[in-house]
């Protein structure tokens, strides 16, 4: 019997690199483009993103008490050519988020406001388990994203789902193993580089010893037809990209998650089964210096989220210059939010509660949930949660991704309604 992931990567533990054992689903020629396809592409903003500066209640009082230097007013919320990023008579857009603003009134994007999950963690690493895993319980095992593909997933052929960057947990499944891809140069078998001429020699003696017989379903077998499929599915996903063609141009450098969707949407064109992408962006624990000086038109909090929002924007365009814009969804997502004071170093510490973007023609558009109030806090001074994360999650299992939530995600959760 073929031994699982599970069991394979358990017993190879200390003897075979898991990077050679990633692309497992790499094995097959490109499919004919289906009229059904559903891409999913999830974009995690690590640390904290300030969720109050980004969907802004401009007509609260006590976000303007609570933030006198940090907060926005009316008249401030205003983008670089003095467009206005006012969405209605209760909140508005950060002025770097000149491009979702475009996009909102195009009705492709819906925000979530509010969101969070019962007695929240404001450490990173058990906050980030949190949300990967969709337990707040006990978040540990396999991701939310990873059941999701051993259900749907397991057994299909080709580079089916692919996290740029390093792999979260999110994606940690028990019988499909996602790949994850830092540049697709280096996404190869790697040889010595001293001795480049003899590069086809070494793969060939590499495929000659892996391809002997072995006792089906040893041990022995498993880690030889892993490897095979790893090199042959490597070189297909090099083949693949190298024919992507585009005429959109994505922001450049330093940006770095233009680099990381233009990634994802050259897997996307150019491997018609790659439908489950995850792109990240860290750099939001802004406990200082989340504006230059006084200038809340720069500063760190600022930079990101045009960097977000440029790359969003070039990633659509480029979904709709190759006719995927109906069937591509994104989803944005952050650990925790920040607390509602700002601090004595102009930034903002741990929070609780904050905002989700959910993008794309598939979207209703609309601001969903609740602004959670800024005078009744919890103890420790956060507000408090009037969305459960997992009910974002629940809306994309169900309505886009085609799947039995409750069986993913342990749990009943209510529609949140981006999606009709």
């Amino acid at each position: 019997m073929p031994i699982t992931r599970r069991q394979f990567v358990k017993r190879s533990a200390g003897m075979v690199s898991l990077s050679l054992l990633m692309p497992k689903v790499l094995l097959t020629d490109a499919m004919a483009q289906s009229t059904n396809r559903r891409i999913f592409v999830v974009i995690q903003l690590g640390g904290g993103n300030d969720g109050l500066n980004t969907l802004i209640p401009y007509t609260d009082s006590a976000y303007h008490s609570k933030r006198p230097t940090l907060g926005f007013r009316d008249t401030e919320l205003v983008d670089a050519q003095s467009k206005s990023m006012i969405l209605n008579s209760q909140f508005g857009l950060h002025p770097a988020l000149t491009q979702l603003k475009d996009m909102y009134d195009q009705n492709q994007v819906a925000i979530i406001n509010g969101v969070g999950y019962p007695n929240p963690n404001l450490s990173h690493f058990t906050s980030m388990d949190i949300w990967h895993t969709a337990n707040p319980a006990s978040p540990t095992g396999t991701g939310w994203l990873g059941r999701y593909a051993d259900e749907k997933l397991a057994g299909q052929s080709g580079l089916l789902a692919a996290s740029i960057g390093t792999l979260p947990k999110s994606l940690y499944g028990d019988n499909v193993v996602v790949p994850s891809i830092s540049s697709f140069q280096n996404y190869t078998y790697q040889t010595d580089s001293r001795f480049a001429g003899d590069r086809n020699n070494q793969i060939n003696t590499f495929n000659a010893n892996n391809n002997r017989v072995f006792d089906a379903g040893s041990f022995a077998d498993s880690i030889a037809e892993m490897s095979v499929d790893a090199v042959a599915g490597a070189a297909q996903v090099q083949a693949a990209v190298a024919s992507y063609t585009s005429t959109v141009t994505y922001p450049a450098a330093p940006n770095p998650l233009s680099a990381a969707l233009k990634m994802a949407a050259q897997l996307i064109t150019t491997l018609p089964q790659a439908n489950l992408l995850y792109v990240q962006m860290g750099g939001f624990d802004n406990h200082s210096a989340q504006i230059q000086g006084t200038n809340k038109l720069a500063g760190a909090h600022f930079t990101l989220l045009r960097y977000f929002s440029e790359a969003v924007k070039a990633f659509y365009d480029d979904m709709a210059a190759h006719g995927l814009a109906d069937k591509t969804l994104m989803m944005e997502w952050s650990e925790f939010g920040r607390r509602p004071n700002e601090n004595a170093s102009f930034g903002t510490d741990h929070g609780t509660t904050s905002q989700m973007m959910v993008i794309g023609d598939p979207v209703t558009k609309g601001i969903y949930g609740q602004q959670p109030s800024l005078t009744d806090l919890d103890q420790a001074g956060n507000m408090k949660f009037k969305v459960d994360f997992r009910e974002v999650y629940a809306t994309i299992l169900n309505k886009w991704l085609g799947v039995d939530a409750q069986e993913i995600l342990g749990g009943s959760f209510a529609d949140v309604g981006f999606l009709g």
